[in-house]
């Protein structure tokens, strides 16, 4: 009984340190639906759309966000206004073609969308649809990314109309207020940059 106990032990331990020296778990990848659910939750979840959707301003019209990413979008909002007022007027005033939270998949998959998790928005669709070049203003398109969100106009098959967060809810609520303009200290960091 004592060498079984004890061949028991050593086959645990063997494979206790074989988990421990085997590889490192692999990163996940920013805007994945496996990264969205870690960081933002599950959109099937009971009440999801109740606890986390939120509507914005967002150039004159109303889009719906996860509460925890809406200081992002509120930046994106901005710097449309501030690099491209006139581009961000007439997306104010022109067709009701600007998209956001739908619990969907990606079109073609059965993965689910940003769009799903309140991670995505479509801005003025009619002028950028999808598998065109479009018209967004490169200045806004070059800051958004280098703030952390992701533009579909870059991808195999564009999707120019198409913004998205690749930040964690915690690297929002460090680096922008509450109306989505930048914290002093973050400002600083995207001036010397």
């Amino acid at each position: 009984l004592g060498g079984a106990l004890l061949l028991v032990l050593i086959a645990g331990w063997a494979l206790l340190r074989s988990d421990r020296t085997g590889p490192p778990p692999a990163e996940e990848v920013r805007g994945t639906s496996t990264w969205a659910i870690e960081n933002y939750g599950d959109p099937d979840k009971a009440r999801f759309q109740e606890r986390n959707i939120v509507d914005i301003d967002f150039l004159g019209r109303t889009m719906f966000v996860h509460r925890a990413a809406s200081r992002h979008f509120l930046r994106l909002a901005r710097l449309f206004e501030a690099r491209a007022p006139g581009y961000a007027a007439a997306v104010a005033l022109g067709e009701l073609d600007d998209w956001s939270y739908q619990n969907r998949a990606v079109r073609g998959g059965d993965t689910k969308s940003n769009h799903a998790f309140g991670l995505a928005v479509d801005v003025n669709a009619l002028a950028n649809p999808l598998g065109t070049v479009g018209d967004m203003p490169e200045e806004v398109v070059r800051q958004w990314e280098a703030e952390g969100g992701e533009w579909g106009g870059d991808w195999s098959r564009p999707d120019p109309m198409h913004f998205e967060t690749h930040l964690t809810p915690k690297e929002i609520r460090e680096r922008y207020q509450a109306d989505g303009t930048p914290r002093d200290w973050y400002l600083e960091q995207l001036i010397g940059d």
